[in-house]
């Protein structure tokens, strides 16, 4: 059996802005979505994505090596992210 619970969503959504720089390494910051810039975040960067996760300092170094390390990719990453909370299955 399993209950069908809301997660809570912030007043102000959290995202992380991931960059990947041109020495082919990432880089990441964590901010409110209404901070992030219309122009690059980093001098030397190629790309930069918003990922709708808000991962404590743990996740994100662990995020952060995986993407350094080519196990997961930005593209991959970029689907664990999601807008205004939803629904987690808890199984009780």
């Amino acid at each position: 059996m399993s209950i069908t619970v809301k997660n809570t969503t912030p007043d102000t959504t959290r995202v992380t802005l991931f960059g990947e720089l041109r020495d082919g390494s990432f880089d990441a910051k964590i901010m409110a979505e209404t901070d992030v810039p219309y122009t690059r975040c980093w001098d030397d960067e190629v790309e930069q994505r918003i990922v709708y996760i808000q991962p404590d300092p743990d996740q994100l170094k662990a995020i952060l090596t995986a993407l350094n390390e080519r196990r997961l990719s930005i593209e991959q990453l970029q689907e664990f992210g999601s807008v205004g909370g939803g629904t987690s299955e808890i199984p009780v």
